[in-house]
């Protein structure tokens, strides 16, 4: 049977429907956005560390005029490196028909045996590059689709100012451009910000720097020091016009993907405690007035036998009920919230059009982790 003190729970329940719907719906809005903001951190944490991890993102990158491809020995003899990858980067105009202005992006070179290199390419569509084809080239995936672009697909780039007629063979993706930005470019667009891959006997010849690169990106040894490193690279390249080598932490694409984890997190820590702290608040009032209004009701109960302990715990039941409906209907919200999430950031990252037109009011936050 029902105990009276139950029975009066299931009645003060219905008579205070209004005011559990409220509370319980604060509370499931703060444990939603708990569940969906942390899992959407935890899962976007592990992927871009496992990302980095399989594709051989590099630790230091360093940026020169131009250097003998023979330097490498030396910048491989540096104490704490344990490899060296010496390629051609430039800048090349992108003409679009559906943009005004070219896009300005970033051309890197591929060396013919490119398997094992750091910041692997992974070919969404297409193929790779064939070293004995000069037309060849790979585009990054959120340019590509933004502008409808596929493989076998025919795209013009100014290079070293001259307008190549080049054929895309595949749809690629790089740790070292997750997230990218075009000079004089405030939020991160991928529709304005190119990025090809293209044979390296091309963009030697292309730009006059056969036998010879103009960027450096090292892998480290497990305790070597950064820092150290980053001294001794800077000593080694300053005669062919270095200009200094950044950590992973400060490359720019990793540099603005951590800023958006880091916003993310700050965010997980605070607005769920927002939602939360106010349900307290609306239990505190609530429950304070059904005491007071109860207190004959209370003596009565004391007077025909229920102990305090009964009593106390009859109220606690009745805030239970309220923070566990709100709970279960937040976990399950979460839980859905969560995925939409981690599907609008995939779609930011790969250059959804659709995606990105939804989050295009975000900015990128340039925040260290």
């Amino acid at each position: 049977m029902v105990a009276a003190l139950d029975r009066k729970l299931f009645r003060e329940l219905s008579n205070l429907r209004g005011q559990v719907i409220t509370i319980a719906l604060v509370v499931a809005c703060g444990i939603s956005s708990y569940v969906a903001m942390r899992t959407a951190y935890d899962s976007l944490f592990r992927a871009r560390d496992e990302y980095y991890e399989k594709y051989r993102f590099a630790d230091v990158f360093a940026t020169l005029k131009r250097a003998p491809r023979a330097l490498t020995r030396h910048l491989e003899s540096i104490p704490g490196v344990a490899e060296v990858q010496t390629r051609i980067v430039e800048r090349a105009l992108v003409p679009m028909e559906s943009m005004a202005r070219p896009a300005s992006g970033t051309i890197l070179s591929v060396p013919p045996h490119a398997a094992g290199q750091l910041n692997s390419l992974y070919i969404k569509e297409g193929r790779g590059l064939d070293s004995k084809q000069q037309d060849e080239v790979l585009v990054i995936e959120g340019f590509a689709h933004a502008h409808g672009l596929r493989p076998g697909s025919a795209l013009g780039a100014v290079i070293n100012g001259t307008l190549r007629n080049l054929r895309v063979v595949g749809v690629a993706l790089s740790p070292e451009f997750v997230m990218t930005l075009a000079p004089g470019q405030l939020t991160y667009d991928p529709a304005l910000s190119p990025v090809l891959w293209m044979n390296q006997a091309a963009l030697e010849a292309a730009f006059q720097l056969e036998g010879a690169f103009n960027s450096a990106t090292l892998r480290l040894a497990r305790d070597a020091s950064p820092v150290a490193v980053q001294v001794e690279l800077d000593s080694l390249l300053k005669p062919y016009g270095g200009f200094g080598s950044v950590a992973r932490d400060k490359q720019q694409s990793n540099y603005m993907l951590n800023g958006e984890l880091t916003q993310l997190d700050s965010m997980a820590g605070f607005v769920p405690y927002l939602f939360l702290a106010v349900a307290a608040l609306l239990v505190n009032v609530v429950l304070s007035r059904l005491v007071q209004l109860q207190r004959s009701t209370i003596a009565t109960l004391k007077a025909v036998g229920y102990s305090n302990r009964s009593i106390t715990f009859h109220y606690l039941k009745l805030v239970s009920v309220i923070v566990g409906l709100g709970a279960v209907l937040g976990v399950l919200v979460g839980a859905w919230i969560g995925k939409e999430m981690m599907d609008m950031y995939t779609g930011q990252y790969q250059g959804d059009p659709k995606e990105r037109r939804c989050s295009a009011s975000r900015r990128p936050t340039a925040r260290g982790r």
